[in-house]
């Protein structure tokens, strides 16, 4: 954060340099005074005043090097703020906008259980719309989104899920052995994307793509859906960049980073 100005920039300036701090230690943790100050350029007084109020409020606290770190307050609050912000609320906004742009249907899913199931729908415009609901509950082997849902899961957990599918037929080109799924699971994380083909339905097609978390996870998928005429063979590789830039939006809504890695 640049503090040059400040004070004529906003209208509480302590607070935001009370933040500018935390942000710093935040990201160099073990800073001393003198390396605080001059990092963000304080005046003297006016850093350990700050330093004081933080570390008495237990945003702060002092290392036994006498550096600063993170106090537990800020996991308390960020344990708080975490729990006020659901997903479904976080990607609402950009699954509209989608949706609006493309005319197409687009949901939000989680894993839950041994299924994948809808948390979010958006209605595209289309006279032939395909039939699903919020809390649709999907099979993993048969859809995009259980595709995505699985792709990064340790191979444990995947072992686990899978032990639970049916591999029923349930459209022209589903994937009834396991194996075969396995080795798809694979090519799906290395596209970063997922496409279910005729799997679940005839004449669907779906589109999907991971949502991380701020901790690199995979805690949804987002995707769009409609028949084989308005997503054809030849739009696929748009529409997933569409699809896949989405999921990025709304991950980094989530607090996700590309350099924290993925799960």
């Amino acid at each position: 954060m640049n503090l040059e100005n400040l004070d004529m920039k906003l209208p509480a300036p302590a607070l935001a340099k009370g933040f500018a701090i935390l942000a710093l230690v935040a990201e160099q943790p073990g800073l001393k005074f003198a390396d605080i100050r001059l990092r963000l350029k304080l005046p003297n007084s006016s850093c350990h005043h700050l330093l004081n109020t933080l570390c008495h409020l237990g945003a702060l606290q002092m290392n036994e090097d006498r550096g600063f770190i993170l106090g537990l307050r800020l996991l308390e609050l960020g344990s708080l703020a975490a729990g006020q912000r659901t997903i479904e609320h976080q990607a609402l906004p950009y699954l509209q906008r989608l949706s609006n742009e493309l005319q197409l249907t687009c949901h939000l899913g989680v894993l839950e259980g041994y299924n994948a199931m809808y948390l979010l729908k958006v209605e595209g415009n289309r006279e032939i719309r395909v039939n699903t609901w919020v809390g649709k509950r999907l099979s993993l082997h048969s859809s995009s989104l259980g595709k995505i849902l699985l792709a990064w899961l340790p191979e444990t957990e995947v072992d686990d899920k899978l032990r639970h599918v049916t591999w029923q037929q349930k459209g022209p080109k589903t994937l009834t052995d396991p194996q075969q799924y396995r080795d798809h699971l694979c090519e799906v994380r290395a596209q970063g994307w997922a496409l279910d083909d005729e799997e679940d339905n005839p004449n669907v097609r779906c589109i999907a793509a991971p949502v991380f978390d701020m901790h690199g996870r995979v805690v949804a998928a987002a995707s769009i859906v409609s028949t084989v005429l308005d997503i054809s063979d030849s739009k696929i590789p748009q529409l997933a960049e569409h699809v896949c830039a989405m999921a990025r939006e709304i991950s980094n809504d989530l607090g996700y980073r590309e350099n924290a890695g993925r799960a």
